[in-house]
C-alpha cells in the first residue's frame, strides 16, 4: 500500500508579492505569487498588533507594525505586501498576540480581492494550517 505523501510548504517572502517597480497599472502580483495560489506555503513576518487587540483582522506584515484607528484608517499604516490569516484557532490566537518578534505561518494561499468583516479588502490570504514563534 502505498501513502500519498505531501510536497512541504514552498517558502515565499512578502518582496515576491508585487511586482516592482509599481506600474501604471498599480500593484501587480508577480508569477511567483500566482504560481502558488491553492498550494501550501510558509511566510514568515510580523503581527499586526492593534489598539484593539481582541477583533480581527490577524494580518501578518514584513515589519513590525501598530495600527491605532484613532485618526487614520487602517491601511494607511500597512505595507502593501501584507497578509491577512484565516482559520485561527484558539492556540494559534494565542501565539498570535504573544509572538514578541516574528511567526512562521504555514498554510494555503488564497489570492483575490475580498471583502473582510470589517469591510476592508484582502488580496493575499493565508488558510493557516501551523504557526510558530520564531
Amino acid at each position: 500500500m502505498t501513502t500519498a505523501q505531501t510536497d512541504p510548504p514552498t517558502s515565499i517572502l512578502f518582496s515576491q508579492f508585487f511586482k516592482r517597480p509599481v506600474g501604471p497599472y498599480g500593484l501587480e502580483p508577480t508569477s511567483t505569487l500566482l504560481g502558488l495560489s491553492g498550494r501550501s506555503i510558509e511566510l514568515k513576518g510580523f503581527p499586526v498588533r492593534r489598539s484593539d487587540s481582541d477583533g480581527g483582522p490577524w494580518i501578518l506584515s514584513p515589519v513590525p507594525v501598530f495600527l491605532g484607528d484613532e485618526d487614520e484608517s487602517l491601511a494607511d499604516d500597512l505595507p502593501a505586501s501584507i497578509a491577512h490569516l484565516q482559520g485561527l484557532k484558539a492556540e494559534g490566537l494565542d501565539h498570535f498576540k504573544t509572538c514578541p518578534g516574528r511567526l512562521a505561518v504555514t498554510g494555503t494561499l488564497d489570492l483575490g480581492p475580498r471583502r473582510e468583516p470589517d469591510e476592508r479588502i484582502s488580496y493575499v490570504r493565508v488558510h493557516v494550517q501551523s504557526l510558530r514563534c520564531e
